[in-house]
């Protein structure tokens, strides 16, 4: 046992099953083409509360997670694919079967979590058979823990199957789960109730062929990687912007184009120094919701992506390369904004082959993943005892975490940038020494 897991004790494992039989009509989901193209990995989330209100403080543990356990039931009656099971990459027999929560204590103070430099002692808040068979895990669809700190402060983490949905469900799974935790005798009701019906706008492949759908060119490769996470200030990246104003023809550039481009900029000069060589041809994979033009109730996976390939050392500058993704990303809203449903499907699968063949076509090259979810509220998840002093973002914590991936978030006040990084170690190491990218990026590990 390592020292590290030795801090576990006292796992405890219950089944949580909707709180309402799902009714006959829904019991058969059936899975969109997107959903067939995901790999079966599971997406997990993290939020890390200190110190509960003085109205939880003093109250039993068991009691946090009788709280957390009956809303979570209730919740689980909108999210329903989630108590279900796979059958096989065609549908998910909503059984009710339910999911699997987890309580441990944790024998450290959460600052001890914080403190360690790179991602590995988060793991602990995760279940540990989830977040060591990410890509392989035969449980339930989603799998839940609450961890109870020395200090007092808890943990409550998240890993849902990217087989029913993507950032954006996950998000509203959460925020949901909050408001129900939050006001359980309230008749408040969630803005967005759910609607898992992505195959209606993206039909499945026939069933004889549903194994052969992948994507496999463009999914994630497992390498033996590190995580790191930093933070970007707002008046760093309010410098940052004004680099890019003056230096370019976009004025209103967003906090997703700005800090992607920098960090994809710092990645590929960096990797040059720890090749000692001229730049390698690089891609950079932005993933895009595509909620509008489809309806914001509609959940599953609702996306596509977008690229751009850098071949010269001129192209990597920085209001450069935040042009180069205004004009992909304003192509491909054009695409979708007069599209009929029937054109959906095609347009997204021409947007995956653009990628795929930019990857084919060029072998020597080094590909940078983005996944952006600044402006969603996890920073608001009130389960009734304050909100979240810290969110451990999705796939920043991957075994083994996914190479070149950057995932962005809002800060606590909503006005910088979190993001965690995961990189091959000797690149992590030039990377996070770069002058450049600490004179706007600061450690948070």
């Amino acid at each position: 046992m390592s020292s590290v897991s030795r801090l576990v004790s006292s796992v405890c494992k219950k089944i949580i099953k909707p709180y309402s039989p799902t009714p006959i009509s829904l019991r058969c989901h059936k899975l969109s083409y997107l959903d067939q193209m995901v790999g079966g990995i599971y997406l997990p989330l993290a939020l890390f509360y200190p110190k509960l209100s003085n109205t939880w403080s003093n109250k039993p543990n068991n009691v946090v997670s009788q709280h957390l356990e009956k809303s979570l039931s209730k919740v689980l009656t909108n999210y329903y694919p989630f108590a279900g099971k796979l059958n096989d990459n065609i549908s998910i027999d909503c059984n009710d079967s339910g999911v699997e929560f987890f309580i441990t204590k944790i024998n450290c103070p959460m600052s001890e979590i914080f403190n360690h430099p790179y991602f590995e002692k988060h793991n602990l808040v995760y279940p540990t058979e989830v977040i060591n068979n990410q890509y392989t895990y035969e449980g339930s669809l989603a799998v839940f823990q609450l961890s109870h700190f020395s200090c007092g402060g808890i943990a409550i983490s998240m890993c849902l199957s990217h087989k029913v949905g993507d950032g954006y469900t996950f998000g509203n799974f959460m925020n949901h789960w909050a408001t129900l935790a939050r006001n359980p005798l309230s008749s408040e009701i969630y803005p967005i109730s759910p609607k898992f019906d992505g195959s209606f706008y993206f039909p499945p492949t026939k069933d004889e062929d549903s194994s052969n759908v992948s994507n496999n060119n463009i999914m994630p490769q497992r390498e033996e990687c590190v995580s790191k996470g930093f933070s970007i200030s707002s008046s760093k990246l309010t410098a940052l912007k004004a680099r890019v104003i003056n230096e370019s023809k976009v004025q209103n550039p967003s906090d997703t184009e700005v800090v992607s481009a920098f960090l994809y900029q710092r990645a590929m000069a960096t990797k040059k120094l720890v090749n000692s060589s001229s730049i390698r041809p690089s891609l950079l994979h932005q993933a895009v919701n595509l909620r509008p033009p489809l309806p914001k109730h509609t959940m599953g996976n609702i996306g596509c992506l977008f690229s751009i390939l850098t071949k010269e050392e001129k192209e990597m500058d920085l209001a450069q390369v935040v042009s180069k993704l205004r004009k992909e990303k304003e192509e491909v809203k054009q695409k979708y904004k007069n599209a009929k449903i029937e054109e959906l499907l095609p347009i997204t699968l021409e947007q995956y082959r653009k990628a795929n063949d930019l990857l084919v076509n060029n072998s020597c090259y080094d590909l940078y993943r983005f996944s952006s979810l600044i402006t969603f509220p996890s920073y608001d998840v009130d389960f009734g005892w304050g909100k979240p002093e810290k969110v451990i973002s999705p796939l920043s914590t991957s075994n083994p975490p996914i190479k070149n991936m950057f995932v962005l978030m809002d800060d606590k006040n909503r006005d910088g940038v979190n993001l965690t990084c995961s990189m091959k170690k000797q690149d992590m190491l030039a990377f996070e020494r770069d002058e450049e990218l600490l004179r706007f990026a600061s450690p948070t590990s």
